[in-house]
């Protein structure tokens, strides 16, 4: 898995059909919802910088085969009140890929509802699984058969960062954030704030009590920020540490269309770096490295095929790339909005968690 902990989402999950066994499909579903699920505000941010923004919306632009569409029902003077978009997630580890692959499909629908963020994945499936559905209030989440809603079980979730979960509306992950308010709250819960009025960036330190916490891993920083320009999110960071000692670094930068004069968020970038305490012992130290494809010497046809003819060479279905002694990996995954409508989700697609 790409990174780990219960909050963080968009990346976690993105081998979680690579079996055609259904039975195993519905337990890493189970066991995605609880990461997937949880609100943004789960995660910490960090400081960026607008150029990392237009660079960053460039890299999403090559996994698009056309323009993102943006549909607006209503009036824009009544706010952002749902939000709804096919989602593509491509995932690459740059220790054993050489190129961003697709990892999974969904329709995402996002909901505030009497004071509630809800939540629904439809997963992209074949309809021979018949849960292939999520809603979440970010309390509890309901899979379910899209087509009969007969529920197949209901994930109980993590409600410690409900506090966060006061501060961090739906705008806040999907286009203009209130920070009027974010700073009302921040100080009311007395977290340290900071902010820089020549680069006009706000960031707010999330201490490790205030996040919901996971077995296997230990918090132990989280930063928010803002662009106090834009009033948009601007980048999230979230430290942790395993049980081993490995230290995994989450950062996500979402990415954002103007609408007239409304930001959307039209996808996002997560960089999961996972750093290894200490080298592993007792490898070749004579051991050829090479750091990417690049660096393979390469050979004609006809030497390949005298080669393996002789039996001196064989393929290597999994090149691992990098020190072989080093188990340090970074996973860049990249989720690709293209559908967006707001305010067209319709309360009865939620009406399971609404009961």
């Amino acid at each position: 898995m790409v990174g780990a902990g219960k909050n963080i989402s968009y990346g976690l999950w993105q081998g979680a059909w690579d079996t055609a066994d259904p039975m195993q499909r519905h337990k890493r579903m189970e066991m995605k919802a609880k990461t997937f699920l949880m609100p943004l505000a789960a995660m910490a941010f960090m400081m960026s910088c607008s150029q990392v923004t237009y660079e960053t919306k460039n890299v999403l632009g090559q996994f698009r085969e056309d323009p993102v569409t943006i549909n607006w029902y209503g009036s824009k003077d009544e706010g952002l009140q749902s939000f709804s978009a096919n989602v593509h997630v491509f995932s690459m580890n740059n220790r054993t890929d050489t190129h961003a692959s697709l990892t999974s499909a969904y329709r995402m629908s996002v909901s505030s509802i009497n004071h509630r963020i809800l939540t629904r994945i439809d997963m992209d499936l074949d309809e021979s699984i018949p849960f292939r559905s999520i809603v979440s209030d970010g309390e509890e989440a309901i899979a379910f058969n899209p087509a009969t809603n007969e529920i197949g079980y209901r994930i109980p979730m993590d409600d410690s960062d409900l506090a966060l979960r006061r501060i961090f509306g739906m705008e806040t992950t999907m286009s203009r954030v209130n920070l009027s308010f974010i700073r009302e709250e921040a100080m009311r819960l007395s977290l340290n704030i900071s902010e820089d009025s020549v680069a006009n960036i706000m960031v707010l330190h999330l201490p490790p009590g205030l996040l919901a916490q996971n077995d296997e891993m230990r918090i132990i920083s989280s930063r928010v920020a803002f662009d106090m320009a834009n009033e948009t999110l601007l980048e999230t960071e979230l430290v942790m540490v395993r049980e081993d000692e490995t230290v995994v670094t989450s950062t996500a930068i979402p990415v954002y269309e103007d609408y007239d004069g409304v930001p959307i968020k039209i996808g996002m970038v997560t960089v999961i770096d996972s750093r290894a305490p200490g080298l592993i012992e007792d490898i070749d130290p004579d051991f050829p490295i090479f750091e990417s494809p690049d660096d393979i010497p390469t050979i004609s046809e006809a030497e390949l095929a005298a080669l393996r003819e002789s039996g001196i060479v064989q393929d290597i279905p999994n090149m691992t790339f990098g020190d072989p002694a080093d188990l340090s990996y970074v996973v860049t995954v990249f989720e690709v909005y293209q559908d967006i409508e707001i305010n067209a989700v319709p309360e009865s697609a939620f009406r399971l968690i609404l009961k």
